[in-house]
């Protein structure tokens, strides 16, 4: 069965007709990514035939690790506490990974519509995320790979770290991607001049 999900970007209503990224690579960039298929999972980390079930059906070990994620081509686990995660894939095939995971492990639920996502990098991206939250970004503190749940800009959101540059994938409820948007792309003026 196909997906019928229409996904709509929490930004796609600007009537500006902004463009879905800003900033410069050089130092830092912000850019809304498509919408993905998220789905949060529940279960006992000590049940160990359930935790390789799931990683079985993902394709991708859960990460056990607080304040850590597991990835590969198409697929993000975030350690989001001690018995939940969150699944990142494609929109595309979204409905069967559900599936799939719910056969295995029946908390599954697709989250999809709950957040969106951007992604913040450049030389200077840790020092627009300082601004607004308390994580230490220091290299030594926070790795590609490391994730937390944190307030930014006083809305609850999540932050992973996904490689040197630095660049990090903020998740944020669609609610308040807008108003954390603007508050971004405020922030990051100090670097871009705009």
């Amino acid at each position: 069965m196909p997906d019928t999900l229409m996904a709509y970007t929490p930004l796609g209503s600007r009537a500006d007709g902004e463009l879905k990224s800003h900033g410069s690579e050089a130092k830092v960039m912000l850019t809304e990514v498509s919408p993905s298929t998220m789905i949060d999972l529940r279960l006992d980390p000590r049940d160990a035939a359930c935790v390789k079930a799931a990683g079985n059906a993902l394709g991708i070990g859960l990460p056990l690790a607080s304040n850590t994620s597991t990835a590969n081509d198409t697929r993000t686990v975030w350690w989001l506490g001690p018995d939940q995660w969150l699944v990142v894939a494609p929109a595309a095939g979204g409905d069967a990974l559900v599936d799939a995971l719910a056969a295995v492990v029946p908390s599954a639920i697709n989250v999809s519509d709950l957040r969106a996502e951007f992604e913040l990098a450049g030389p200077h991206a840790a020092d627009v995320l300082r601004k607004g939250c308390g994580i230490d970004l220091h290299p030594r503190e926070f790795r590609p790979g490391d994730c937390a749940m944190t307030q930014l800009a006083r809305v609850r959101a999540g932050s992973r770290q996904i490689d040197e540059r630095p660049a990090y994938r903020i998740l944020v409820e669609r609610s308040v991607a807008t108003y954390l948007w603007d508050w971004l792309t405020d922030a990051m003026r100090e670097f871009t001049g705009k």
